[in-house]
């Protein structure tokens, strides 16, 4: 709020009582200008006397706002689902990529754009089961599997179906245009129009997956499903690129995490042999 008083022989500079004060006096709600001149200096009073009203400067204000996950639900909270379902340690080499790619896809599963799709699922399916070969248990997999996919609010058993029901059409679809001719690429491709698509690096290795199970090895067969689904095939070929690497990094650790293995089996065989023998020289000496 605020308050004046106008007088016929001074005007008035108003001020809102809220705003930071411009005196010392915390009460003042408004500056005559005859109190505000008296502050400003000779030469400035000189220069400026043609003005009515001289306005006192103030410092600006400067606003500093965190940044925040603006989506109601936050990467913590996926995160926090996922550790909820599955609260058992996993092996390093698979428990890094699993939170780097719960964290990616949170961002997509959690944009105004999303919307569920059936060549994702296809390729986040083909991603985990070669990210997870090798890994002790297909029971415990599959676990990290169902959790996986809860924590990102979606239905694992129907991300399983739908995944293998694309790759059964694909397979049987015979080339690229037979592909390219299932409803679901005219449906990507509205959507992308319409700049309500979501897309993720999942579309492009279901993308990928299903030019595999087809058969359709030709340079030109993926700008074919690029062009028919609506996404740039730059941005398919970057992420095909980034899922190779991904693997590749994978297959590395894997075989590192092998080679760990036998030598601390190695190890530990040797100290049991050791064992073995100092009993056995003890037991001779007696």
């Amino acid at each position: 709020s605020s308050s004046c008083t106008a007088t016929p022989s001074r005007a008035v500079y108003c001020t809102r009582t809220s705003a930071p004060p411009i005196t010392t006096s915390h009460a003042m709600s408004c500056v005559s200008v005859f109190s505000a001149a008296s502050r400003v200096a000779p030469s400035s009073r000189v220069a400026n006397k043609r003005a009515s009203v001289v306005v006192p400067t103030r410092a600006a204000r400067v606003h500093v706002v965190a940044a925040v996950d603006l989506n109601a639900v936050t990467v913590a909270d996926t995160k926090d689902r996922f550790i909820r379902a599955y609260p058992y340690p996993i092996p390093s080499v698979w428990s890094v990529a699993v939170q780097e790619l719960l964290v990616t896809q949170h961002f997509v599963r959690y944009s105004t754009k999303y919307s569920y799709s059936k060549i994702s699922s296809l390729g986040f399916v083909s991603v985990f089961d070669q990210l997870f070969e090798g890994f002790p248990s297909d029971e415990e997999k599959e676990k990290i599997f169902k959790s996986f996919v809860e924590a990102l609010s979606e239905d694992p058993v129907a991300v399983r179906a739908d995944a293998a029901a694309l790759a059964v059409f694909a397979e049987g679809a015979g080339s690229v245009d037979g592909i390219a001719a299932n409803e679901l690429f005219a449906a990507t491709k509205a959507l992308n129009e319409a700049k309500k698509f979501a897309y993720s690096r999942y579309d492009a290795v279901g993308l990928f997956r299903m030019l595999e199970l087809a058969g359709a090895a030709e340079p030109s067969a993926l700008e074919t499903l690029a062009n028919a689904s609506g996404i740039p095939l730059k941005k398919i070929n970057g992420d095909l690129g980034m899922y190779k690497m991904l693997l590749s990094r994978m297959a590395a650790a894997k075989e590192l995490s092998a080679e760990i293995y036998e030598r601390e089996k190695r190890k530990d065989a040797e100290r049991v042999a050791k064992k073995a023998e100092k009993a056995a020289a003890a037991e001779k000496e007696a």
